[in-house]
């Protein structure tokens, strides 16, 4: 997994291509989990975006330093909107789960002009009250403290290990295994001593402007009953909420049909998405593929800290009110053998350096209140009416941002936040485009993405000088550079009509320098 961002401080991502192109949709996990709580929504997801996910400093691939400051809610939020920028993406979907909902909420807050959409999955930490700051906090104190102290081995004697689940099938069990005994408990610590509480954003729900999906697994009944409180205090028809009667902390993977095509409609509903996707496109669920079983690990019961109300209150279906580890399916994508990177399509954001386009689907009039409910196999849909703002001054659910049809974002270094140029004109005919960072480490992966325009694509290959790559997708490469010095990654793109062309990009390696 490439990572992004100052050494000591980069997190970890992966970029999914979609093969005509989708509209990104970033995915972020919650507090213990890692990029990973999404692998078994990822392929059917991945027919209709390109999904990118992310995991958290602490977390998953990304780096754990021992101080607590970076894990803060500003530089976190800063990481992320970099990241973005990067990439090459203006205006995104962004969902997240548990922590991870109370991070890409605070985002929305902060830069809603980033944001075509939010989707909020199950997360205390984004609505819990006041009092429930005060509440949590200590027991995430002192989770921190003993984890400093102690290290995390103490929880593998608790239900939060996961080798000890009975409700889970076997490869998940071990993934998921692999990823605590993996866990640097710095991050860990960090992260609840630093985000978990401060990320709480409830005297500012009355300034959301993004629409909003809230996705609720009713069997998690502290979320289920903080909900009426959470969405009253957002404006008038901003949020729709989907119900998932069946379903606790981690309803993604509780309820994955339902949960997919709530979000896919939800899109298509923002003019984000078509409003029909090709017949065929998308995953299916077989007999035996993409199962998960038994959804969140949670720690019910677990009397970790005696006497602090945070580990103790809500019981099994409160595992934000605790400490807790989501669920997760291994990886089920495919590498298209076919890429149609078409010029003039809404770009999924191919990186620095590369043109982005747009569909510019006509922006739908506003409405005072949210779109008629969807029905969603397993899922109950409320288009919410709330005391808040004036909805007519605010953005209907249905309204969505005028795209500019063509923008360029500059190839800037992992280490800084690139400033956007104006809009080029997009090349016409055939023609290759490679992106990515222009500095790295020695030895460490980073990601590059290519694109091919103007024609339908047979295949991609890719070259690199002092170093090698791998790609389980072979439009989105990891790269790791074994020399110092100016080195070169060459992209060669071979078109359907027999037109080949190549692109490359200069990378400045271990300190060294490009001209």
């Amino acid at each position: 997994m490439p990572r992004f961002g100052k050494p000591g401080e980069r997190i970890g991502y992966e970029v999914h291509p979609h093969p005509d192109q989708g509209p990104p949709l970033v995915l972020v996990h919650g507090f213990t989990a890692s990029a990973a709580s999404f692998a078994a929504n990822i392929p059917a997801l991945n027919g209709h975006f390109t999904v990118v996910t992310v995991d958290l400093l602490g977390h998953g691939q990304s780096d754990a330093p021992e101080d607590p400051a970076p894990y803060a809610p500003g530089p976190a939020i800063e990481r992320i909107t970099a990241l973005l920028d990067w990439l090459g993406y203006g205006r995104v979907l962004l969902c997240g789960h548990s922590l991870g909902a109370a991070v890409c909420l605070r985002l929305a807050l902060d830069a809603p002009a980033r944001l075509d959409g939010l989707i909020l999955i199950n997360s205390m930490s984004a609505a819990g009250t006041p009092e429930w700051r005060e509440a949590a906090r200590p027991g995430m104190d002192e989770l921190a403290a003993r984890l400093r102290e102690e290290g995390s081995d103490f929880l593998r004697t608790t239900r939060l290990y996961p080798a000890h689940s009975k409700r889970l099938d076997p490869r998940s069990r071990e993934l998921l295994t692999q990823a605590f005994d993996q866990a640097d408990p710095n991050g860990l610590a960090g992260t609840a001593e630093s985000l978990v509480i401060d990320i709480n954003s409830y005297e500012r729900l009355g300034e959301l402007a993004v629409p909003t999906l809230l996705v609720v697994g009713t069997r998690e009944e502290a979320f289920a009953r903080a909900v009426p409180d959470f969405v009253a205090r957002m404006p008038e028809g901003m949020v729709r909420q989907v119900d998932l009667a069946e379903a606790g902390h981690a309803a993604n993977l509780e309820q994955p049909e339902a949960f997919e095509a709530a979000v896919v409609e939800f899109a298509r509903d923002l003019a984000y998405l078509p409003d029909s996707a090709p017949a065929g496109q998308g995953a299916r669920r077989g007999g035996t593929a993409l199962t998960v079983l038994g959804g969140a690990l949670v720690l019910g019961g677990l009397a970790l800290l005696a006497g602090s109300v945070f580990f103790v209150r809500g019981g099994d279906d409160d595992p934000e009110g605790q400490v807790r580890a989501a669920a997760d399916a291994p990886p089920a994508t495919a590498t298209p053998t076919v890429l149609s990177l078409v010029a003039g399509t809404r770009s999924a954001g191919p990186g620095p350096g590369a043109t982005v386009g747009s569909n510019q689907a006509a922006t739908p009039t506003a409405s005072a209140t949210a779109p008629p409910a969807t029905a969603v196999a397993g899922a109950s849909v409320t288009p919410t009416a709330t005391t808040g703002a004036s909805a007519a001054t605010q953005p209907a659910l249905a309204a969505t941002a005028t795209r500019a049809s063509t923008a360029t974002a500059t190839t800037a270094p992992p280490t800084a936040t690139p400033t956007p140029v104006p809009p080029t004109a997009t090349p016409s005919g055939p023609a290759a485009r490679v992106s990515g960072p222009a500095s790295a480490e020695l030895n460490v992966p980073v990601g590059f993405v290519g694109t091919g325009s103007g024609g339908p694509v047979t295949t991609m290959k890719w070259s690199v000088t002092g170093g090698t790559y791998t790609a389980s997708n072979i439009a989105a490469p990891s790269v790791k550079f074994s020399q110092a010095g100016c080195q070169t990654v060459t992209l060669t793109v071979f078109f359907a009509d027999g037109t080949q062309k190549a692109a490359t990009t200069q990378v400045a390696v271990g300190g060294g320098a490009c001209p």
